[in-house]
């Protein structure tokens, strides 16, 4: 399995894109736990559909619209198989949601719901087992979908817009406008403004000469951006202002130049608000004012936000990013001679901050295959600096930078490797920290008083919930059970202190086990699973691990251990978005210890002994990432 290099800012992978030329797709996700698509353009689109069998694909075309970059595919378990979105025509991108063999769904409970003309949500019916699972290519039907239609703009993607009406400008800047915010960053193609929200929450907007006024519903704002116009002074906006109108409603404006294309505010998946042009933004990053003195005090109060006085005729171009030398070298090459400096952020994370430099237009990131001692690179710009964030695998490390021809090489050196497999104990006894510092909440819960590390392992399913049911009637709340009891036991041996979100057999629900985790203040939360897929794909078995975010290193580190100490397949770690993840504060994993589905990991776990070996190395991981992490 190849591995995406990941090229992203903090606001996401596609404010580095250069401006479009023409309609573009500018964020989209599958909520897999929910089965939504929800997908966001810069301009109006009206989507067409039609669903296809044998297999069953959800097609949905964009006319009018581009991608901007390769193939985008993802690979999910279970009924849906796969998503990837794709450009099969230059004026027309294309999003597929893949069926695995034998399930369907219902084409008239496929609903489209547009928000607005550019803000699309796909609500995706639960796949139910066809009754005809197996037919020839040439049985292939599709079936047109109706759409609701949408009021699209007069003019056409990429086309000059009309003229807008005018009104008396009045883009010089508030006497009582601030020269910047933490709450506001320039970005390489907008802005990005740090408040609370989701994609969810509806946006209105309304252009009215030189100035486009955005209604934020369901938003608060920081009291610091409260009746406040922030002087930005970049891509022809000189201000933004922002007002609470009411205890669920803010407004936000921007006060552009007349050249200005119109703006679309939209919250990111990640964190804050996207401020993202809807046309080619103007070659200058100074807007006239309507001052009569360019040199006033007023003028200088419109300063470039987050600019350094560097040009950028004078910044170093970053052409690719690439390792070399079977994979013992990771080389950034670059136009002229590069400076940089590295940190050691943590354990197998690096920082490499390279000064008075930016990515080129055409710029290349390296493909990490699987087994590459990267497993996740990424670029980002900040003002004159381009800023890489490189995470190593287990047993390697970065060596020490150094400079060559218009390059920067930075060794990759193999470090230590896992502890030994055997009965020592891996933290020597009585193992005790100083209490960590941490944020106290407004009303914080009761916390039972204790100084060592306080791991939340949590067994999945449970109760009236049996989870999955495999070969033979095998039920998953009745292996995961076992696994995690001797995982707390081997935790609690090492003076680690274990709290379990059930003991035996009863429910709880997903809420229940991540209001524990996070009431009881806990280092790490380890949901224990066991995995299924289709009682007709027996030939499916191998070990995964889930992270969503915080959680990759400790997922790594579990995954890697129990590939080295118990007889598995490896289908690989990855990110999604399981409820126990996203709401657990400290990092989470989930670990699906085999597909109960599968002939051979079913007829190992109902071994007792291969049971206790990988209740053994889910533990080792974990201790092994205690101590990595001075928990």
């Amino acid at each position: 399995m190849r591995f995406r290099w990941l090229l992203s800012s903090f606001i996401g992978v596609f404010l580095f894109c250069p401006p479009a030329k023409a309609g573009k797709i500018i964020f989209w996700e599958f909520e897999e736990q929910d089965n939504n698509l929800v997908f966001v353009t810069d301009e109006g689109v009206q989507p067409e559909a039609q669903l296809l069998s044998n297999p069953t694909r959800l097609v949905i075309d964009l006319p009018g619209t581009t991608l901007g970059r390769e193939t985008v595919k993802e690979e999910y378990q279970g009924a849906v198989r796969g998503f990837r979105i794709g450009q099969p025509e230059p004026d027309t991108s294309r999003i597929v949601v893949e069926f695995a063999p034998g399930y369907t769904i219902d084409s008239d409970e496929i609903k489209f719901r547009g928000n607005s003309a550019t803000d699309w949500t796909v609500e995706i019916p639960q796949p139910r087992v066809s009754r005809v699972d197996t037919a020839r290519d040439d049985d292939s039907e599709a079936i047109a979908l109706d759409l609701p239609e949408v009021e699209l703009p007069s003019s056409l993607p990429g086309l000059e817009e009309a003229e807008l009406p005018s009104r008396p400008s009045s883009s010089g800047v508030a006497s009582d406008a601030v020269t910047s915010s933490p709450h506001i960053k320039a970005t390489r193609n907008g802005f990005f403004v740090d408040i609370d929200g989701n994609r969810k929450m509806k946006i209105d907007s309304e252009r009215n000469g030189d100035r486009i006024d955005f209604s934020l519903s369901g938003i608060i704002i920081p009291p610091d951006l409260v009746n406040q116009s922030v002087a930005v002074n970049q891509y022809g906006v000189s201000t933004i202002e922002f007002e609470q109108v009411s205890d669920s409603e803010a407004t936000m404006s921007l006060v552009v130049a007349e050249d200005s294309p119109d703006w679309l505010a939209t919250f990111s998946r990640i964190k804050g608000l996207l401020l993202i042009p809807r046309g080619k933004l103007p070659t200058s990053t100074n807007i006239a004012t309507d001052t009569e003195n360019s040199e006033s005090e007023e003028s200088e109060a419109i300063a470039p936000l987050n600019l350094t006085e560097k040009t950028t005729e004078d910044l170093s171009l970053i052409d690719a990013i690439e390792l070399a030398d079977d994979d013992t070298q990771l080389l950034v090459r670059g136009d002229n001679e590069l400076s940089a400096v590295t940190s050691r952020q943590s354990n197998g994370i690096y920082q490499v901050t390279i000064n008075n430099a930016e990515l080129a237009e055409d710029f290349q990131g390296p493909e990490l295959e699987a087994g590459s001692p990267i497993s996740q690179l990424k670029v980002r710009q900040e003002d004159s600096m381009v800023v890489l964030e490189v995470t190593t695998r287990l047993r390697y490390r970065l060596g020490q930078l150094s400079p060559e021809d218009q390059a920067l090489a930075l060794p990759i050196e193999v470090g230590s490797s896992l502890p030994p497999q055997n009965d020592a104990p891996l933290l020597p006894p009585g193992f005790a920290k100083a209490p960590k510092q941490r944020p106290i909440p407004a009303t914080p819960p009761p916390i039972p008083a204790s100084d060592r590390p306080r791991i939340i392992i949590d067994p999945g399913h449970g109760g009236k919930d049996p989870g999955t049911v495999g070969i033979g009637g095998f039920r998953e709340k009745d292996v995961v059970l076992p696994i995690s009891l001797d995982v707390a036991e081997i935790l609690r041996k090492q003076d680690i202190e274990v709290i379990m979100t059930r003991d035996s057999d009863y429910f709880v629900s997903l809420e229940g086990r991540t209001d524990l985790a996070n009431d009881m203040n806990a280092d790490l939360f380890v949901s224990i699973h066991a995995n299924a897929i289709n009682l007709s794909r027996p030939d499916v078995n191998g070990l995964e691990t889930y992270y969503y975010q915080s959680g990759r290193r400790l997922a790594e580190i579990i995954h890697w251990s129990i590939l080295n100490g118990v007889n598995i397949d490896n289908r690989g770690i990855r990110r999604a978005r399981f409820y126990v993840l996203r709401h657990s504060i400290a990092p989470a994993v989930l670990v699906e210890v085999g597909f109960l589905t599968g002939a051979v990991d079913a007829s190992r776990l109902k071994n007792p002994d291969h049971r206790r070996q990988m209740a053994e190395a889910i533990a080792r991981g974990i201790i092994e990432y205690i101590k990595q992490n001075n928990i």
